[in-house]
């Protein structure tokens, strides 16, 4: 019973990893964290959906979540507070012996309350953005859906492809009334080589995203400007509606080998490269090319399971990422934006088990982090850099036959990007999840709360979300 649950619990988090956030990240997150009641597989490390261990069960998984953020420390173009309702439908299918199928279907409506003049869902996430003179409230809403299809091509040859199609619309309920319709799209595609001492994988992930916004309805009576960089704008000529196209592409590449000299050791070895371009322009009768932007870097991961069958284990992990960036005013023609980020981890968890239905573990993880930003137009640069560090915990644990309890707690010391107003964050997170079981499936509930501190000011960053789900049996 307790190795079906892991199964359940796994594809669950799969799921909900990818319907949670619309847009597709350009570096895989690794989930060092995930199942520690056993050695880590390689689909955490590196995305790689030949890697995942087949499921062996049909099942179908229900969802409902909702997360509030109110932003008492906020940036100039940051939201005062931000709402997320979330619902989504995932099935699991056992196609024969050697393959499995799932899909997931989610619904997510993201509301912005008083954000101040940008027409951006995310201003700092993009060199080439547009604001407008107003101030108002914006509500994303659409469709997600992200499938998986897993296949055992001969013995030892496993094969896997992924992929997540979304489609989302927003309304500014101020003038000049901006409209949003963002489609984004995420494909990876992988094989995995195993024998029992040796698994070697390669994997492949491309997405595309477009962005089209359009301001209409007096927009002559508010000022538009777009930002090249973040102290930089270009004035835009009045008019009485205007359009906007961002365009992104990237490109993830890489392998991984794994090896497991006996039951109790394993560990694995990824590096990949990645690259994106984006591109931002104004259209209308012309086209008015305004910003490119194009990224590269290396990301190297690692990890160690060292379990036995006696009462404790232990995971050790490790992580390097560095890119650089630039961006190239379309205007000018000329380079304004060079940027530079190294991040390194090493962390290390200790598992304690004292039944195979009962375990707890304690960790800790510390990294150096390093930002190197420059603007060329108006001389602009910042340097950031300092150590950051976690200490977590969490345990699961039945309280009766019927009911489980999951929690996790954490404190995090994070040196953040391209906020300028401090130099660190505090950050503590908490996470209770309770899962009920009946005759007619399991029922869980979930609550989850950050806060983030920042130094030398009262003000915080508070996010607390809440969820229901149930499976079958």
């Amino acid at each position: 019973m307790n190795k079906y649950i892991k199964y359940i619990f796994s594809l669950y988090l799969i799921v909900t990893s990818f319907a949670f956030a619309f847009e597709d990240p350009l570096i895989w997150k690794a989930q060092f964290l995930e199942h520690y009641e056993k050695p880590l597989n390689a689909y955490y490390l590196t995305g790689n959906p030949a890697s995942y261990i087949m499921y062996q069960e049909s099942k179908e998984l229900f969802r409902l979540e909702t997360r509030f953020a109110d932003f008492a420390y906020q940036r100039s173009y940051d939201p005062l507070a931000t709402q997320l309702y979330q619902a989504d439908f995932s099935a699991f299918r056992q196609i024969n012996e050697k393959s499995f199928f799932s899909t997931t279907i989610s619904y997510d409506e993201y509301r912005q309350r008083d954000i101040f003049a940008s027409m951006e869902k995310d201003f700092y996430d993009d060199y080439f953005s547009m604001i407008d003179s107003t101030l108002g409230n914006t509500t994303y809403y659409g469709p997600q859906m992200q499938i998986m299809y897993n296949v055992e091509l001969t013995d030892r040859l496993f094969f896997g492809v992924e992929a997540n199609y979304g489609v989302e619309r927003s309304l500014k309920d101020t003038f000049p009334k901006t409209i949003t319709i963002m489609r984004n799209g995420g494909y990876n595609v992988g094989l995995d080589y195993r024998t029992q001492s040796i698994t070697i994988g390669v994997h492949g992930r491309y997405y595309d995203d477009q962005t089209f916004y359009e301001a209409v309805k007096s927009y002559s009576q508010v000022r538009t400007k777009t930002y090249i960089g973040y102290n930089i704008f270009y004035n835009e000529s009045a008019r009485s509606s205007v359009k906007k196209k961002r365009t992104r592409n990237g490109l993830e590449y890489g392998g991984h080998l794994g090896f497991s000299p006996g039951e109790k050791i394993s560990g694995n070895f990824s590096i990949s490269g990645l690259q994106r371009i984006s591109r931002a322009e104004l259209t209308g009768s012309t086209i008015k090319e305004r910003g490119l932007w194009q990224r590269q870097g290396i990301h190297m991961l690692g990890n160690l399971n060292i379990y036995p069958d006696g009462l404790a284990a232990v995971r050790i992990y490790a992580d390097y990422l560095h890119y650089n960036d630039w961006g190239k005013s379309l205007i000018s023609n000329a380079l304004v934006i060079e940027n530079e980020e190294t991040y390194s981890r090493f962390g290390s968890m200790l598992v304690y088990k004292p039944s195979m239905i009962q375990q707890a573990y304690v960790g800790a993880e510390a990294g150096k982090v390093s930002y190197d930003y420059t603007e060329y137009v108006f001389p602009f640069q910042n340097i950031k850099s300092g150590w950051e560090w976690k200490l977590y915990t969490g345990a699961n644990m039945y309280l009766s036959s019927k009911t489980r309890l999951m929690f996790d707690l954490a404190y995090e010391h994070e040196v953040p990007k391209f906020y300028w107003g401090t130099e660190f964050f505090e950050n503590t997170t908490l996470i209770i999840n309770l899962e009920q079981s009946f005759s007619f499936g399991y029922i869980g509930l979930n609550f989850e709360y950050i806060q983030k501190k920042p130094a030398n000011n009262i003000k915080t960053i508070s996010i607390l979300s809440c969820g229901l789900s149930f499976r079958q049996k």
